[in-house]
């Protein structure tokens, strides 16, 4: 039990470095849709619940495409530690330099939704396009699903980037009274460099491994 638990903590750490992203560009579109009309916080924990289910949905097939295609590719034990070890490295960097650069943009690819008129589409469009957003946390945790042994362990590690990077959404029904937005920047920039660290030296790892046993 512990070792799953632990087994999951960097993948969930890396969910979480998503939050500066999510919290401060989609969710910046996502606040007037939910609060349009007046909508009662009972509806808009409605569309988060449809946003949620959607986005574990897009990701648990992003599992098991990951973990098929790692099969596949990553026959060689070898070539299985040292090309995710690779990978680990240059999306650790990735997102390490996001993470203090001044110039990244932050626009939010789910800005389509303000041409929908059907409400009820609009949280399962927005889970569909907030999970599938190219960035170095998807990248590295696509490489962790595909460098697993077995489609349980891809879905796990999907599972607690889902969570990680679903905490961020938690106070939408609440976004009103959002006020300290600096404060929930700053984590999302510490976790993303902590998460960076973490997959580097993973990555290192994994790298030596390979290379020792080649």
């Amino acid at each position: 039990m512990f070792l799953d638990i632990l087994f999951m903590v960097d993948s969930f750490i890396l969910g979480l470095s998503t939050g500066s992203a999510c919290l401060l560009t989609c969710g910046m579109v996502m606040f007037p849709y939910l609060l349009a009309g007046s909508a009662d916080v009972w509806r808009i924990t409605a569309d988060l619940s449809i946003f949620f289910l959607t986005r574990l949905t897009v990701y648990f097939l992003l599992a098991t495409a990951s973990w098929y295609f790692g099969q596949v590719l990553f026959m060689n034990p070898v070539v299985k530690s040292i090309v995710p070890g690779i990978l680990y490295i240059v999306f650790a960097v990735m997102l390490i330099w996001y993470s203090i650069s001044r110039k990244r943009q932050l626009q939010c690819p789910s800005g389509f939704v303000t041409t929908i008129d059907n409400r009820r589409l609009i949280p399962i469009l927005l889970g569909v396009v907030n999970s599938i957003g190219f960035c170095p946390a998807l990248f590295i945790i696509l490489t962790k699903g595909a460098s697993e042994s077995t489609l349980v362990q891809s879905y796990k590690a999907f599972l607690a980037f889902f969570i990680g990077s679903s905490l961020w959404f938690l106070p939408l029904p609440l976004a009103g009274k959002i006020r300290k937005k600096k404060v929930l920047q700053t984590i999302g920039i510490l976790a993303t460099g902590l998460a960076g660290i973490i997959f580097i030296i993973k990555g290192i790892t994994s790298l030596i491994g390979g290379l020792i046993n080649e």
